[in-house]
């Protein structure tokens, strides 16, 4: 068989040694230019390349494997769709694990995904993580899985044409990436077709869009997002009540996630209370609603992973009092941040802006006569959030962008955030 892959990132990287070992034939075509010892790799793999282009060479694959980030009109992949798949399209069908557990949505997939894993985990299974999140699934084909779990963006979802999955789970839908999807439209339905190939069906109840544009069946299966008992540690879920014992499941978004996960597990055949039992000592990934400190009475709150206006919306949920300093970074994704400043209006008493997305944002808060700051960098921002700070607040980074304008990835974004705060302790406030 004939590859042509498209794109050079890790899960490409991945994949092409595999697809070399078991004897196929591999062209890679990257529109950056490679370094000297990604093409010293190639060669040694006899891997016939390009670089700082996409030609109409790789139509003459029989398969074309896309990255994540080839946009869908993308004018040499356009012309020859019929051939196009992603990785984990190839390698699944390859080699399918017993069970596939499959997880899309606008938030909360990574934190879903890394709590299926811990509880499968927990009972004992052999089982790996995958896809947007975890390891490349290309490594699928050196290793044995009873289950695997993979996390899919919409940019996946778009390119897959033959997924073989068991469970797929729509965890919610808000407006996302709408630099890469021409419209809202667009992004939905790459979403749904999560559901186009899996087996059983998980999605939001409380999502009226998703019902909307679903036809539902025997193999559809909804979920609601849990509700705490009177701020206590007590759900009810199905009718029954349950003590959560780890109050980071506890958070609005972590609730959600773990509605989801208990639907998963009970067409596994298992019971709740052992689910949860399971999930005592689960500890979510970083820089997703993650205390970092608390100098003064002041709560550092690291939220970098909320790269979108719909996750910070989701993070300011989780407070009841105009008591958040909030700092807001990062690159647009050409969305409306109204409905952002309307949540803001009864959570957040000042707002710190840095990076492209003051462009973004500034008018709606001039506009809306909201209380702002712009400031250069994390720094500035933590300083002087900090030096306006009373005890009892909180200061979130929670930032409504994606985070290439100034980092590599959130998590340098993050790890930013909690370096600045760290060397609070010595600062007056």
């Amino acid at each position: 068989m004939y590859y042509a892959l498209v794109g050079y990132g890790v899960g490409n990287k991945a994949l092409c040694e595999k697809l070399i070992r078991m004897g196929h034939k591999v062209f890679l075509s990257e529109a950056r230019f490679l370094s000297d010892d990604e093409k010293s790799r190639l060669a040694e793999m006899n891997v016939l390349f390009e670089d700082g282009r996409n030609s109409p060479k790789i139509c003459k694959a029989d398969v074309i494997v896309v990255s994540p980030s080839v946009k869908y009109n993308h004018p040499v992949v356009s012309c020859c769709l019929e051939k196009v798949l992603t990785d984990i399209d190839v390698v699944l069908n390859i080699k399918k694990p017993p069970v596939v557990i499959a997880v899309t949505g606008s938030n909360g997939k990574t934190t879903t995904c890394n709590m299926i894993l811990h509880v499968l985990k927990a009972f004992g299974k052999n089982s790996y993580l995958c896809g947007n999140v975890g390891e490349p699934i290309a490594n699928l084909l050196d290793i044995e899985s009873e289950y695997v779990v993979v996390e899919m963006s919409s940019f996946q979802l778009y390119w897959s044409k033959r997924l073989p999955i068991d469970i797929g789970v729509l965890l919610n839908i808000q407006p996302n990436h709408l630099d890469w999807h021409p419209s809202m439209q667009h992004y939905l339905q790459s979403k749904l077709k999560i559901f186009d190939f899996a087996k059983y069906k998980i999605f939001n109840g409380s999502e009226e869009l998703i019902k909307e544009n679903i036809k539902l069946d025997p193999t559809y299966y909804a979920f609601e997002p849990l509700s705490m008992d009177n701020f206590s540690s007590v759900i009810k879920y199905n009718g029954t009540s349950y003590h959560v014992n780890n109050d980071i499941l506890l958070t609005r978004q972590n609730l959600e996630n773990l509605s989801a996960v208990l639907k998963v597990f009970s067409l596994l055949g298992y019971e709740p209370k052992d689910v949860l039992k399971s999930l005592e000592n689960f500890n979510p990934p970083r820089h997703r609603m993650e205390f970092v400190a608390r100098i003064n009475g002041i709560t550092f709150i690291d939220d970098s992973k909320a790269t979108s206006a719909a996750a910070t919306i989701s993070a300011l949920e989780n407070f009841t009092q105009k008591k958040v300093i909030l700092i807001l970074s990062g690159r647009s994704k050409n969305e409306d941040y109204s409905a952002l400043v309307e949540q803001m209006k009864s959570k957040v008493k000042h707002v710190y802006l840095f990076g492209e997305i003051v462009s973004a944002i500034e008018n709606i808060l001039q506009l809306e006569k909201f209380p702002f700051t712009v400031v250069e960098n994390m720094k500035q921002a933590v300083y002087s959030a900090f030096q306006m700070a009373t005890r009892g607040d909180v200061i979130l980074l929670s930032p409504a962008g994606a985070s290439f304008d100034l980092y590599k990835n959130y998590s340098e974004r993050g790890d930013d955030f909690v370096r600045v705060v760290q060397s609070l302790t010595g600062v007056e406030g």
